[in-house]
């Protein structure tokens, strides 16, 4: 799956990337992946794109200069399948699987292997998924032929300084989060990480945090009712996502209050879309409409997600008040 949320706009209601949610059919095993630091502990830092929104780095694939999006929200990585021909990789001889977005229809794929390179960091015969990224890439209006999921992202730390604009992988263990970080505890569900959010008056739910969605809060239609978003006489306009199958119809309404870790959100944007058909779709996705405005780092070993405020808190978002 994909993309945004908080600011209305075009951005806001694009996807990112591919794949929020895969249901595998595969008799093989995903295999860990083999990570070597250079320097053993962690990367460089890698200049984010000016329009960012999301964490995409330069990585080479079988020695190819591509372009690469962290997604914490896609269970597998994930690599275009035009690049996987032309390249061309060697595919795995496996039962077809089935990726599903959050929204939209289920694709039929395979798999294939590849040595993923990032700058300070090899990951050799990595096992991805084969789909059609060029064609969300070019919806959502950016260019990145690579999905890096949650086999990649559970054995490493990455730290994102959406200020500065960069970004960089350590080693799980090496990140130390400075003394003003805010740690808010994750809860691995089905290998994704999950957040507790509350709505307004509503009773919190748990939502997946999804690097690859650029807004800020996504909630199903059944979980959106039940924070009274699509009550009566609340005002929700008309939108659509970019998702794995195409574009889904969605709706954006704005709520009061969103409280997350402790900070509390004032008249947040939160888009409403319909789970695909037999999906084992989240009640929701947390995406970096939040993060950029932290320097964050996420580990999912370690079921934290570390959130250093910048010098100058954004305005509608501040910490709760303390008992």
């Amino acid at each position: 799956m994909i993309s945004r949320r908080a600011l209305i706009s075009r951005a806001a209601l694009l996807a990112a990337g591919g794949a929020g949610l895969w249901l595998v059919r595969d008799r093989l095993p995903w295999p860990p992946p083999r990570l070597a630091f250079a320097n053993g502990r962690d990367t460089p830092w890698q200049r984010l794109p000016d329009r960012a929104g999301l964490i995409e780095i330069p990585v080479t694939v079988n020695g190819a200069a591509v372009r690469a999006v962290v997604d914490s929200g896609a269970q597998f990585t994930a690599i275009d399948a035009g690049l996987a021909t032309r390249l061309p990789l060697p595919r795995i001889v496996a039962a077809p699987m089935l990726a599903y977005g959050v929204s939209g229809r289920p694709s039929l794929t395979h798999t294939v292997r590849l040595d993923l390179g990032v700058p300070g960091l090899a990951i050799p015969g990595l096992r991805a998924a084969a789909l059609d990224l060029a064609a969300i890439a070019e919806a959502s209006g950016r260019d990145f032929q690579v999905l890096i999921g949650r086999d990649v992202l559970s054995h490493v730390v990455v730290e994102a300084d959406f200020p500065l604009g960069r970004a960089r992988f350590l080693a799980s263990g090496a990140y130390r989060p400075p003394r003003d970080a805010i740690a808010v505890p994750l809860r691995i569900t089905g290998g994704g990480p999950m957040i507790p959010v509350q709505v307004e008056a509503a009773p919190a739910v748990d939502v997946l945090l999804d690097t690859g969605a650029t807004g800020l809060l996504a909630l199903s239609n059944a979980a959106a009712r039940q924070a009274g978003l699509l009550a009566p006489g609340r005002q929700v306009s008309e939108g659509h996502s970019v998702s794995l199958g195409g574009l889904s119809p969605e709706r954006l309404a704005v709520a009061q209050v969103v409280r997350i870790g402790g900070l509390a959100l004032h008249d947040v944007g939160v888009q409403v879309y319909a789970p695909a058909a037999n999906a084992p779709a989240p009640s929701g996705l947390l995406g970096t409409g939040l993060l950029r405005q932290f320097r964050m780092a996420l580990d999912l070993a370690g079921q934290r997600l570390y959130l250093v405020p910048a010098p100058l808190l954004v305005v509608g978002l501040r910490p709760e008040p303390r008992p």
